[in-house]
């Protein structure tokens, strides 16, 4: 980065002394030289035929200087700044549709930046670099979500100094005024990482080179008071946090383990452990979650002690031999089953309320789980009984509800008759309304909302959706459902409005929709798995060879997460036209940014590179015959042409 920072200092000169005789940077200069310092920040660069379209203005005040970016249609791209009038960038921004996600920080002030924070669209990490040679040693700010996928994927590269950067250390233990047995168990569990991650990644089958990170699945926080005795201040820790990772088609779970907040970063207590079949125990409480000890028993009467020492040891055997992941429903059922069991009998002695409450959340998800796999129908009962006894408690009532509703929805589904099965499906939606309803801020309203307002889109309810769409963003912005929902409302009022839409094509080029400026465009989100868009296939085919010589191109946005199979597929059903590839899949930016929620997904881009409206298959020839004449699409069906409505659906 030094010699970046010491070109960026030529230009600040020209911008803080404004020489008359020079010129300020242009676009193509700046945004063809500068880099951030880390790779992994999805960040807005315009096609480089489109810099000369990109504007460069000075900014400067009594104490700072620097140069703004803006792209062709006017967002933010970049933004350099001396903070210190020295003539020398020092602070770095980089910009996503118009939101500032990274920033490199060169606080000692000495041409090498020091701190890297992403923020808004970029997540909440504050990483320092102490030694300036690009690799963070500390964090200052740091989430759950993100520690635990800086770990496996730590994992993945073989990086044991990004491995130890996120794994509790005798600082942290010291931080949280953790007592001495604690601290020494907590120092004891995060090991060695480099012996451990040998031993974890020789020993598993599913956690490998290949292995891609999904997601985050923690459980609800836990707040350890420290009238505990176990730290000196009140800590917020995961118990037992779990991550899915993909591997080609198959997801596969990665337990993260017990989690602590150290300040405003979290820490993991151990080395995250996939469950194959090597590595499938799951710890049942986490160090800060052990119950409370006395003179070597529970703080509980001997013989309840005694009772609660062996129903743990039974569930411990129960975990140590749970089934692996491609068992068959009723195995999985049974274990589950056999477990909620256990559980029952420990929230009847559990010595607290708060002990109580975490493990009536176990036997809650146990019982969904087991009735979930289409074998145990009868656990539906238990949750409806679990539900009235509950009841005095509105926010463990939501929690209890919402599994029994799972439970619920499964059993009603488990019909042949079509108009039984649209029944469950209506009494389904009313349901996930309810719930959403009653508790909107609970942890589980995200998952309801997303699946009421992903099913009311597809029925066509769109401005029922859009208010589910709207309630996510506004009440659970950060959530992975709130970010999907803000794609959704975005691309549901997409028409009218220019298309920005860029990524890399099968060979790796950059490509972008402003490419097919003057030609009416078909924008379809596809992928191999989804049958859809193969029955699609043949009349998207038969559209684009009858019409591409008069200005029709189709421009595909895959998401397989896998792109191996994407040649074959196309040799064998065709789609011989660009496709930018997605390499996140469904859960990558380009599905966040617009929402896919079903595949395929259409839309149509009239010459001058506008959204004009939905298409499906079937009326994909009528809307480009109207757009290749030059006519809107809600004109022609003023007119008796049968297209889709100016909104995205």
């Amino acid at each position: 980065m030094r010699s970046a920072h010491f070109k960026i200092a030529v230009l600040l000169f020209v911008a803080v002394n404004g020489r008359a005789d020079a010129q300020a940077p242009s676009a193509e200069q700046i945004l063809g030289q500068f880099r951030p310092a880390h790779s992994d920040i999805e960040y807005d660069t315009p096609d480089p035929k489109d810099f000369a379209k990109c504007k460069v203005d000075i900014e400067r005040d009594k104490s700072t200087a620097g140069f703004v970016v803006y792209g062709p249609t006017g967002e933010v791209l970049r933004r350099f700044t001396d903070t210190n009038a020295d003539n020398k960038a020092d602070l770095f921004r980089y910009y996503r549709m118009g939101l500032e996600v990274y920033r490199d920080i060169d606080s000692d002030k000495n041409e090498k930046p020091d701190q890297h924070r992403w923020m808004n669209w970029g997540g909440m990490r504050w990483g320092i670099d102490q030694n300036e040679d690009g690799k963070i040693d500390s964090w200052r700010m740091l989430s759950a979500q993100e520690a635990a996928r800086i770990a496996v994927e730590a994992m993945v590269r073989g990086d044991i100094a990004a491995l130890s950067g996120v794994m509790i250390n005798a600082e942290d233990v010291k931080s949280i005024q953790a007592s001495s047995d604690v601290a020494k168990q907590l120092l004891q569990s995060a090991g060695d990482p480099t012996a451990e991650l040998r031993k974890i990644m020789a020993a598993s089958k599913s956690l490998n080179a290949r292995s891609r990170w999904v997601r985050f699945d923690p459980p609800v926080p836990s707040l350890v008071p420290r009238e505990d005795g176990k730290a000196a201040i009140d800590l917020t820790v995961f118990e037992n946090a779990m991550a899915i990772i993909e591997n080609g088609d198959t997801h596969e779970l990665v337990s993260i383990g017990e989690m602590i907040k150290v300040g405003e970063v979290w820490k993991l207590v151990q080395i995250p452990r996939p469950l194959d079949s090597e590595n499938a125990q799951v710890q049942i409480g986490g160090i800060m979650m052990q119950p409370q000890m006395s003179n070597g028993g529970f703080n509980a009467p001997p013989e309840m002690a005694k009772e609660m020492e062996v129903l743990l040891g039974e569930l411990q055997k129960l975990d140590e031999s749970s089934p692996s992941t491609n068992v068959t429903p009723e195995a999985l059922a049974r274990y589950n089953q056999l477990r909620a069991d256990v559980i029952e009998k420990i929230i009847r002695i559990a010595p607290t309320d708060q002990e109580r409450l975490q493990w009536i959340q176990q036997y809650a998800d146990g019982i969904a789980a087991a009735v979930q796999t289409g074998e145990y129908d009868d656990g539906l009962k238990r949750l409806v009984a679990l539900q009235d006894q509950v009841k005095v408690n509105n926010d463990l009532l939501g929690y209890v509800w919402y599994r029994r509703l799972l439970a619920e929805y499964a059993v009603r589904l488990k019909v042949d008759d079509n108009t039984q099965r649209q029944a469950a499906q209506d009494w389904w939606l009313k349901q996930l309304e309810v719930f959403s309803e009653k508790w909107p801020k609970s942890e589980d309203a995200s998952d309801a909302m997303v699946q009421l307002a992903i099913s009311l889109e597809l029925m066509g309810r769109l401005d029922d959706a859009k208010r589910w769409y709207n309630q996510l963003v506004t009440d659970h912005a950060r959530t992975n459902a709130g970010i999907r929902a803000r794609g959704a409302l975005r691309r549901l009022n997409l028409a009218g409005k220019p298309l920005q839409l860029e990524g890399r094509n099968l060979t790796g080029q950059q490509i972008s929709a402003a490419q097919y400026a003057g030609k009416v465009t078909l924008v379809v989100f596809w992928a191999t798995w989804a049958k859809p868009y193969t029955d699609d296939l043949p009349k998207l085919t038969q559209v684009h060879t009858k019409y591409q010589r008069s200005g029709f191109e189709i421009l595909g946005v895959n998401l397989d997460a896998d792109a191996s199979g994407i040649k074959d597929y196309l040799a064998r059903y065709g789609g011989n036209w660009q496709h930018i590839h997605d390499a996140g899949g469904t859960d990558g930016q380009l599905a966040k940014d617009f929402g896919i929620v079903s595949m395929p997904t259409m839309f149509i881009v009239d010459k001058s590179g506008k959204v004009a409206g939905a298409v499906t298959a079937d009326n994909l020839e009528e809307a480009v015959k109207t757009l290749l004449l030059g006519e809107s699409l809600e004109s022609a069906a003023r007119q008796g042409a049968t297209l889709a409505p100016a909104s995205i659906q």
